[in-house]
């Protein structure tokens, strides 16, 4: 409720403006300030921060004042959305699950499929949106570890996004790489239409594309070739044919330059009775609502299915809890 009422947005710029760096922050506020800034009925957040008081989410720093603040850590693990420790949209993805447990035990009865995207679109939107944080991390890493790549790449770079979706991650990226040129597709339209704002909201219709196209179309007819080609949470909701997603790999291959990166953020999922090595809620939460339609690999059956397409070097990179897939000729 914090995250879609906008408090908790509201909360995270404060603290932006306020302290440039360091750990466990500490925001400090009032139910006046909120209300007034937010537009929200005054009785209302009354109850709401009533509530949060009790759960532990908030603590009263003077109440002659009226004066409130997170408790400890819950600004890295509630409003935080670019730090490691952030599970909000993990949590937020639980709450959206709620309205939909009739149809989700139906299928645990019959087997049944069904699917995320059958959720009301605002929710859709809300939920790109909070994964979008992975695009960042993936981004971050990437950057971290592949400086020379990323600053030549800054120069005259040409990079393509499938599965671009809602836009969020190409808007991360967008945003950073300001001389960069990019290429969006997707084959959902309700998705596209919103990237689609995105883009007229940032004036980028000169920097960026957006496609409605399977990745086979879009090879046949787009010449050019790209610096780097991403995939963001997209892998085990294509196809799970084997053969279709060597021939999506056979397609990316032909569009990334000979010096070309393609870049992959995905879970790496293991098997559920294999041994614990990482904290991964994240990561079984997609399995958990995608099982049925989706296909995840761990690394090993991830690497070889890398090795029956024609990309030939491939490097995992995992470091505090993310992790990516760099892929080369």
């Amino acid at each position: 409720m914090g995250r879609r009422l906008g408090i908790f947005d509201y909360l995270y710029q404060k603290a932006k403006s306020k302290f440039s760096s360091g750990k466990n922050v500490e925001v400090n506020f009032t139910p006046n300030e909120l209300s007034e800034n937010l537009n929200l009925d005054f009785k209302y957040l009354d109850g709401w921060i009533h509530l949060a008081l009790e759960c532990g989410i908030l603590e009263i720093l003077d109440s002659n004042q009226k004066l409130l603040k997170t408790a400890p850590f819950v600004y890295d693990l509630l409003i935080d959305r670019n730090n490691d420790s952030y599970i909000g949209g993990t949590l937020g993805a639980f709450y959206y699950i709620a309205p939909a447990q009739d149809i989700l035990i139906e299928s645990f009865k019959t087997g049944k499929n069904w699917s995320i995207l059958d959720l009301p679109v605002e929710i859709m939107i809300d939920l790109q949106e909070r994964g979008a944080r992975f695009g960042t991390l993936v981004e971050r890493l990437f950057s971290k570890k592949y400086e020379d790549f990323c600053n030549n790449l800054q120069k005259h770079g040409k990079i393509l996004e499938l599965g671009c979706g809602y836009g969020f991650n190409l808007e991360t990226w967008a945003k950073k790489y300001k001389n960069v040129s990019f290429v969006g597709i997707d084959i959902d339209p309700m998705a596209l239409k919103h990237a689609k704002k995105l883009i007229e909201k940032h004036n980028w219709k000169e920097r960026i594309e957006i496609f409605e196209t399977e990745i086979e179309e879009f090879t046949r007819s787009f010449k050019k070739k790209f610096d780097l080609i991403i995939l963001n949470q997209v892998l085990h909701e294509m196809n799970t044919d084997e053969n279709y997603r060597k021939g999506v790999f056979s397609n990316l291959y032909c569009l990334l330059k000979d010096d070309g990166i393609l870049l992959i953020g995905e879970n790496m999922i293991p098997d559920t009775f294999a041994a614990k090595k990482t904290f991964q809620l994240f990561d079984i939460t997609h399995k958990f609502t995608e099982v049925k339609t989706s296909l995840f690999y761990d690394e090993k059956t991830f690497r070889e299915f890398i090795a029956s397409t024609p990309f030939k070097r491939v490097e995992f990179i995992r470091e505090s809890g993310s992790s990516i897939w760099v892929i080369r000729k």
